[in-house]
C-alpha cells in the first residue's frame, strides 16, 4: 500500500485531519486533549498536521479510544484470511447433529422407521 513517502505523508495528513475534526467536534483544546492522551500539545499538533510519523501507534490508538473511534482500526487489527482456507474450515465443520450410531440393533431402527411411517 505504501509505495512512496508521498503516500505515507498523504495518509498521515488524512489521519491528522480526521483527528483534529473529531477533537474540535468534542470542543476540546489541543492542550486538554493532549493531556488526556499523555502527550505534549506540540506532539498532538504534529499528529494533526500530518507530521506524526514518529508518534507511536499506541498514542494514535489512545486518541482514537478517547474519541470513540477505535472501531475504525478493526480492519487493521483483524487478519486477512485466505478464502480457500476459510472454505476448508467450513467444509470440516459439522453439517448436522450426531447421534450414537449403532447403539441400537438394526431391527429396532427398522421398527422405529416403520412405526412412524404408518
Amino acid at each position: 500500500m505504501f509505495n512512496s513517502k508521498d503516500q505515507q505523508q498523504q495518509i498521515l495528513q488524512l489521519l491528522g485531519e480526521r483527528l483534529k475534526k473529531a477533537r474540535l467536534e468534542r470542543n476540546e483544546t489541543q492542550q486538554t486533549f493532549a493531556a488526556r492522551i499523555g502527550l505534549s500539545r506540540q506532539s498532538l499538533a504534529k499528529m494533526e498536521n500530518g507530521a506524526g510519523g514518529t508518534i507511536p501507534l499506541a498514542d494514535w490508538l489512545a486518541a482514537s479510544a478517547i474519541l470513540d473511534r477505535l472501531d475504525g482500526w478493526q480492519s487493521v487489527l483483524t487478519g486477512q484470511q485466505d478464502l480457500f482456507a476459510q472454505y476448508a474450515i467450513q467444509e470440516k465443520s459439522r453439517k448436522r447433529a450426531g447421534g450414537r450410531r449403532g447403539s441400537s440393533p438394526k431391527g429396532e431402527q427398522d421398527q422405529c422407521v416403520n412405526s412412524t411411517s404408518g
